[in-house]
């Protein structure tokens, strides 16, 4: 089984929470079972670790349609710790500080859900699933349903969806849907949700499968309380709802080794750990005896 694993962002590259640690240890542990390779992508943003830009080294290049603009993309390719992952290079959308926050963004991960599909033309590689990951990454599904599994060199691919923060939907006007993203009119009912355009939504209406971070998150996320607006339609595709639990990477997050820490520390001799606590502590500027007390009036 061939998996493509499409990440904003992914250990050893490049990270800004969960989700580059998932992107970074999830690939190398499918790697090791035996009927199984994963590959990884992500933007080659120009804020990548120094050490590991060093690795990536240029393939090709081809153009990408966003909307009515043809857009270079560069792809590039690296290996890291058994895993190959591949980077799509624009300056003009990833040659800033920083992964998020632009006022451009749903143009920006447009162009890169749309080149990840593009992509594939130029590999020797191709993936069974396509495993994209939050509203940065949600309009592979929509692509590959609309435009990309009728060709024949697309046919038969699975899509997967996985939701690490619900909050964050990529939730839009619904002018983008042809001025910036070129979605098919056909698709607008797919597209909408509560008077506006919700990446998200769309994602899992259209995925193969959706799960999440947990179990347990994956049934949070049906209730009102935590699912921000999202409840109604994860209950009525409840069916390929499903949560599995994160691990952790035990080499890259081992205290007996973490050079990051203040102190190193292991379940036979655990004096660094307080050590590390108190280091924590005065870094976020709150007292040595901090104690935290769950907030009043939650539930």
């Amino acid at each position: 089984m061939n998996i493509l694993y499409i990440s904003s962002e992914a250990q050893p590259f490049i990270a800004s929470g969960g989700l580059a640690d998932v992107a970074g240890s999830l690939p190398k542990a499918l790697n090791k079972l035996s009927d199984v390779e994963c590959h990884v992508v992500l933007p080659l943003y120009s804020d990548i670790k120094p050490e590991m830009r060093e690795k990536i080294t240029y393939v090709t290049n081809f153009l990408v349609d966003v909307s009515w603009r043809k857009q270079y993309c560069g792809l590039f390719k690296a290996e890291a710790d058994g895993v190959t992952y591949y980077f799509l290079d624009n300056e003009y959308y990833f040659s800033r500080p920083g992964l998020y926050g632009y006022y451009d963004d749903a143009e920006r991960f447009a162009f890169f859900s749309r080149g990840v599909l593009e992509m594939l033309r130029y590999l020797p590689w191709k993936p069974d699933i396509l495993h994209a990951n939050d509203w940065q990454s949600a309009l592979v599904p929509v692509y590959y349903d609309s435009i990309y599994k009728y060709q024949p060199e697309y046919a038969g691919m699975k899509t997967i969806f996985t939701i690490h923060n619900i909050a964050y939907q990529g939730k839009y006007g619904k002018e983008l849907l042809r001025e910036v993203w070129g979605i098919p009119e056909s698709m607008n009912g797919v597209m909408e949700y509560d008077q506006c355009v919700n990446l998200m939504k769309a994602a899992i209406q259209l995925s193969y499968k959706v799960t999440t971070v947990s179990p347990t998150y994956a049934q949070e996320i049906l209730d009102p309380w935590y699912a921000h607006g999202l409840d109604r339609i994860l209950r009525d595709y409840q069916f390929k709802l499903c949560g599995i639990l994160n691990g952790i990477d035990t080499d890259l997050h081992n205290p007996e080794t973490d050079t990051g820490i203040a102190a190193q520390y292991s379940v036979r001799a655990m004096a660094g750990k307080k050590k590390d606590k108190l280091d924590l502590l005065q870094e976020v500027g709150l007292p040595a005896d901090y104690r935290y007390r769950q907030p009043s009036g939650r539930p």
